[in-house]
């Protein structure tokens, strides 16, 4: 009913391009951000506006630079997305990465009436500028550089783009050690993606037979911070801390940027640590398509795969010992050189 074929244009002609980003979170945020640089860099001409969460609002505006942002709660109703197509207006080019978009996806993009769009979803007729098969398997990052291609753009910098904030910093020096630091983020989205007690003591063992003199720093959110606070002090605080005054993801960035290196589930951490350069160990689930999409974008990056257990469930516990050392002598190996 929605989707019908967009009438299309010369993509050199584009003067205003909108980005479809209300579902994107901080991590897939910092893998895109790139991208408003470099078309900014160079087509300046172009108008470049986000649509995204309320909170995610600063990051795009402040520090990737576009040019409008509109906000979207999580889930608007229909009147609600009629009436922010007809608030933005008319749009030259609408790039919405969304791999299967769902009917309110259809249905905003249908009001929008954009000339162009592009995504990964190349089943939809509105979708006339198709990357899903053209840029299958590749990193999320590339699938944005390809973007910037199709805009003109040829040998874009894909650096990703970290904010500073010095206050924040000053805050979390207070609390920092001055020995060597090591940041060990154990929390991902959903169960299958967070560290146990007894993962976590195994690595800070095994952190202690490289690096004896280092600290660990265990990394937290505001609803797991009172169980990091007891992991601590059951590890021993000598050897493990965690930052009281660390709250939001501006202060996990700064924890990042003072750290010597950096372990992390698959999260957002591993995107700041990639993007900060930093030594990183990286921990994932076995799931070829999401790490081809997702890995740490860092020749200084190391990946443990955890396997499936007996009844094929994915979890980063389900991880030997072994696998962890092996890991580790690599991680410390590339730190050394």
């Amino acid at each position: 009913m929605f989707d019908k074929p967009s009438s299309g244009g010369d993509l050199a002609q584009v003067k205003r391009v909108l980005l479809v980003r209300w579902d994107a979170k901080i991590g897939d945020s910092i893998v895109s951000s790139f991208f408003f640089r470099e078309l900014r860099r160079f087509r300046p001409d172009i108008c470049i506006d986000v649509i995204t969460a309320p909170h995610m609002a600063t990051l795009y505006q402040e520090h990737f630079g576009v040019d409008n942002v509109y906000c979207c709660k999580k889930r608007p109703s229909y009147a609600e997305l009629k009436e922010l197509a007809s608030e933005i207006g008319a749009v030259d080019l609408v790039i919405h990465l969304g791999k299967h978009l769902k009917m309110k996806d259809i249905y905003f993009l249908h009001c929008l009436k954009a000339s162009n769009v592009m995504g990964l979803d190349d089943d939809l007729n509105m979708v006339n500028i198709k990357l899903g098969e053209a840029t299958k398997g590749r990193h999320f990052s590339e699938k944005f550089a390809y973007a910037l291609n199709l805009l003109g753009i040829s040998l874009p910098d894909c650096q990703y783009i970290l904010p500073e904030d010095g206050e924040r910093r000053l805050l979390i020096q207070g609390e920092w050690p001055d020995s060597s630091v090591i940041a060990l983020n154990p929390y991902g989205s959903g169960s299958s993606r967070r560290l146990n007690f007894d993962s976590v003591s195994m690595l800070v063992e095994q952190i202690g037979k490289y690096k004896p003199a280092w600290q660990v720093c265990l990394m937290s959110t505001p609803d797991t911070k009172l169980e990091v606070e007891k992991w601590c002090h059951e590890l021993g605080e000598e050897r493990v801390f965690t930052v009281g005054c660390a709250e939001t993801i501006q202060d996990a960035i700064e924890i990042v940027r003072l750290s010597d290196a950096v372990i992390s589930v698959d999260t957002a951490i591993v995107h700041i640590a990639s993007g900060l350069n930093k030594p990183l160990l990286g921990i994932y689930n076995e799931d070829e398509g999401n790490f081809s999409e997702w890995s740490p974008r860092s020749s200084l990056a190391v990946v443990v795969f955890a396997r499936k257990d007996s009844g094929g469930i994915q979890n980063v516990n389900n991880i030997e010992s072994a696998d962890f050392e092996q890991a580790l002598k690599s991680y410390f190996g590339k730190m050394i050189g």
